[in-house]
């Protein structure tokens, strides 16, 4: 079992490690196209080479210029390219860093509040410990106690007398002639008609023996109403009592000198909330990174597809395309030399073209598998289930859920499920009622406030 800020934070490691994957691929890829790159301007120098051996020294010149402007070009683009990707990678690293550190401030700023939380939870179980042996305490418990038991009985009783009146008014509210009568107010002194109607509704009366009726129809409606003003004021007497008891309980309280740890929680708890603003600030810088470094990376790489264009467009040139079919039907030693070193050259570079494609696949699907956790993370977090006070049966099926995450094996959507069906919230210093509660609000995660999560985890009860 562990705890639920032990699980998130096994999630953050988790995060880290796949961040550390994405920046391994990312060089494997970074250097894959660059290979490209180094293997293009390799085969132009080899046709180059060609170019001296054919052509004459005027057509030399042209075709041998022409590629070495394609070759400038090609190469200022990817030096482009690359400086741009290090300032974005550089960019991106200072803002993990940044998300790290507001991280490590918010652990310590947790680790601070828990020891005040411990330090006042230590006062109050020694005062209500020293409390419960108090005459007048045990006097004004006890009454509380006797009130909340009847309390209880009352609000039975007045459920169960609503419930009759349900079940027994329905035979009077049946009959259309009953309830004629009562809804005119019959029989009371509220009942306005002129002479001949009276006489009609006297007659009516008779028939359906309303007095008797009338009279019985009346206290079913009336004693529910009765039971319930009993009960609530034996509600309104229980509150009463509790209040006393709790001025007796904050008493022995600040005696005991809750409130100067009280006001360290309270200290802590605004270094939190800080901590917590910072850190959210940071993810956020964090996130608009990923974006960029996303749509650089992961949607394409325009100043690289420019270059080898170029260069292929130089290489398609109808005078270089002869120069390779001459070389191959009437090879002199030079020319072959050549010839193999541009077939080797293109062997190469198609297999450095495979290796760019497949490491780009694997980075998008690493950077999607982070960004998911990260987003089940997040919602988890904002929960609450980072309580210090909440726990984890199932941390087995976690460790295997992100293992199989990182692989591939698992979508990261399950993650949330998995965190849902194990976590168990304890109770925390701010749930006790003791002395009316630490009068302090917590941070979020740390109190229940009725729910927890999605719903699923209530606290509290009744009276």
């Amino acid at each position: 079992m562990i705890s639920g800020r032990q699980a998130l934070a096994e999630i953050e490691r988790f995060i880290q490690k796949a961040r550390q994957q994405e920046a391994q691929v990312e060089r494997a890829y970074t250097k894959a196209t660059e290979e490209v790159g180094r293997l293009r301007l390799q085969r132009t120098e080899a046709f180059r080479e060609l170019a001296r051996l054919k052509l004459d020294a005027i057509r030399q010149n042209q075709v041998v210029g022409e590629l070495d402007s394609a070759e400038r070009e090609a190469i200022s683009l990817l030096q482009s390219r690359q400086q741009a990707l290090q300032q974005l990678t550089e960019r991106r690293h200072e803002a993990e860093q940044q998300v790290r550190q507001a991280e490590a401030e918010r652990q310590a700023a947790l680790d601070d509040l828990q020891r005040a939380l411990a330090d006042a939870e230590t006062i109050r179980k020694s005062v209500e410990a020293k409390i419960s042996t108090n005459a007048e305490w045990m006097s004004v418990r006890a009454r509380v106690d006797e009130i909340a038991g009847q309390a209880q009985q009352a609000e039975k009783k007045a459920i169960q007398a609503e419930a009759d009146r349900e079940e027994k008014r329905r035979p009077y509210e049946a009959d259309p002639l009953f309830m004629y009568l009562w809804r005119r107010k019959f029989g009371t002194a509220a009942y306005r008609a002129n002479p001949f109607t009276r006489y009609m509704d006297r007659l009516v009366s008779g028939v359906v023996r309303y007095d008797q009726a009338r009279a019985n129809y009346a206290l079913l409606n009336e004693i529910p109403e009765r039971l319930r003003d009993h009960s609530r004021r034996i509600v309104e007497k229980l509150q009463e009592e509790r209040s006393n008891l709790k001025v007796l309980e904050r008493k022995a309280l600040v005696e005991a000198g809750s409130e100067a740890a009280e006001a360290e929680v309270a200290k802590a708890r605004d270094v939190v909330t800080h901590r917590e603003a910072q850190l959210a600030k940071a993810r956020e810088a964090l996130a608009a990174q990923d974006r960029t470094y996303d749509a650089s990376i992961l949607e394409g790489d325009a100043p690289y597809r420019d270059a080898v264009e170029l260069l292929a467009a130089a290489d398609q040139r109808e005078d270089l395309h002869r120069l390779y079919e001459e070389a191959t039907r009437t090879p002199t030693p030079k020319d072959e030399e050549i010839v193999r070193r541009i077939q080797s050259t293109d062997k190469l570079m198609n297999s450095a073209l495979r290796q760019a494609v497949e490491t780009h696949k694997k980075l998008k699907e690493l950077a999607q598998r982070r960004a998911t956790v990260e987003q089940q993370w997040e919602q988890l977090r904002h929960q609450g289930y980072d309580t210090p006070y909440g726990t984890f049966g199932n941390e087995a099926s976690l460790g295997n859920v992100l293992g199989g995450i990182l692989t591939g094996a698992v979508g990261g959507a399950i993650l949330g499920q998995v965190l849902r069906d194990g976590f168990h919230h304890g109770p925390s210093p701010w749930d006790s009622g003791f002395g009316g509660g630490l009068p302090i609000p917590p941070p979020d995660g740390f109190g229940t406030g009725g729910s927890f999560g999605d719903g699923d985890f209530r606290t509290g009860g009744s009276f």
